[in-house]
């Protein structure tokens, strides 16, 4: 299944780092065969997670980590979580998740049932 995602716009006070910052919501009917949320941001740059809110509708767990292997998250980093409906927070604004150097931030579900994510980050030089 298809995932769907819309940039949000983010604004804040100046970084001392110069980094690109972003925000995505994501949805998906089925995110079983492992689903992109953020694009990889090109060689020499990674993605860095800040805060993740994510909606389960089914009894299922969900995994978000970094790229895809073989229809799974290749490097989890938050997960499996879930195993009934609900919503999931992981707030790691003090201490950001850094995904492998010019990965794509995915999510995969070990099933069929609609996952909601709304993901805040930003792509710096690796």
């Amino acid at each position: 299944m298809a995932i769907t995602t819309n940039a949000v716009t983010l604004t804040s006070a100046q970084w001392s780092r110069p980094v690109t910052r972003w925000a995505v919501n994501a949805s998906t009917a089925d995110a079983s065969g492992c689903e992109q949320i953020k694009a990889a941001p090109g060689a020499g740059y990674e993605l860095v997670v800040s805060r993740i809110v994510c909606c389960i509708g089914a009894a299922i767990t969900a995994t978000i980590g970094s790229g895809e292997s073989t229809g799974a998250v290749e490097t989890p980093e938050w997960g499996p979580f879930g195993g009934a409906a609900g919503t999931y927070i992981l707030d790691c604004r003090d201490k950001p998740i850094q995904l492998t150097a010019n990965k794509s931030l995915t999510i995969d579900a070990s099933g069929a049932g609609t996952v909601c994510a709304y993901v805040e980050g930003y792509t710096r030089a690796s």
